[in-house]
């Protein structure tokens, strides 16, 4: 599985694809910062007053924005789950790499674990780039600078890892219908499609598997401590139940 992992970095690596991707992560983070705004879909509306009440924004404010902005995130980073999974289903070259001596298990644990790590990195890219605009600008810290950094790895991690549950499920999607539209498109209906049956049927338990919204509540701390980790643990039974379906769908497709 490790030359997996080395052979699909490579890959992407060289795919002009995953450096707009990067572009616009930076430019997203940039304006943000840079303007002073806030986008995507809040989570809060009193963090986002408390915010615009604010006349002069420091670094800190800077990457609060950008957490309350970045549930955008998840369509910019579709690109990811294109290139890492996408393209071979689309191409059928996926044959060849489970002809090689790759078992259907390691193939989908590889895959997961590539949109995983770049997400991650990309994330904290997005965040980063929020300091940087905000230190061109002059701005104060706002804060200590290992509190900020500590808070730009956390949420990072929580962002990418909710980000990759919604990515699983997509592979999932993929490979029942064998199509990369299908599989992209559902990346982008889930967390809206969960979201308004959340508001509309008010079923409580589909809060945990909003789970772009839980990544931002994780990431603003508005999910009591006592409850995090229902949240968390659904989400890892979800990846783990996707990822078995996933591999008994692969064993079935034709070779």
């Amino acid at each position: 599985m490790l030359n997996q992992l080395r052979a699909d970095f490579y890959r992407l690596s060289h795919t002009m694809g995953i450096y707009l991707t990067l572009l616009v992560t930076i430019i997203y983070s940039a304006i943000i910062t840079g303007k002073e705004l806030i986008g995507g879909i809040i989570v809060s509306d009193y963090s986002m007053r408390e915010l615009n009440s604010i006349k002069v924004w420091s670094l800190k404010d800077g990457i609060n924005a950008s957490t309350l902005s970045s549930s955008l995130l998840v369509y910019i980073f579709i690109g990811i789950f294109v290139m890492t999974i996408g393209y071979e289903f689309s191409q059928k070259t996926y044959k060849n790499t489970l002809v090689s001596g790759i078992t259907r298990t390691q193939f989908i644990v590889s895959k997961y674990l590539i949109m995983l790590i770049n997400i991650f990195a990309f994330s904290l890219i997005y965040f980063f780039t929020s300091i940087v605009t905000g230190m061109t600008l002059s701005r104060s810290v706002g804060t200590s600078w290992s509190s900020l950094l500590t808070m730009i790895f956390k949420t990072s991690l929580v962002i990418a890892f909710f980000i990759s549950v919604i990515f699983e499920l997509a592979i999932l999607v993929l490979l029942l219908t064998s199509s990369i539209v299908t599989g992209s498109v559902f990346i982008v209906a889930f967390p809206i499609l969960v979201a308004t049956l959340h508001n509309i049927a008010d079923w409580s338990w589909l809060k945990y598997f909003d789970f772009f919204s839980v990544a931002l509540k994780i990431s603003l701390k508005l999910i009591p401590n006592n409850q995090l980790w229902n949240y968390i643990s659904i989400s890892l039974v979800v990846v783990l139940i996707t990822m078995v379906l996933s591999v008994v769908v692969i064993r079935n497709k034709e070779m």
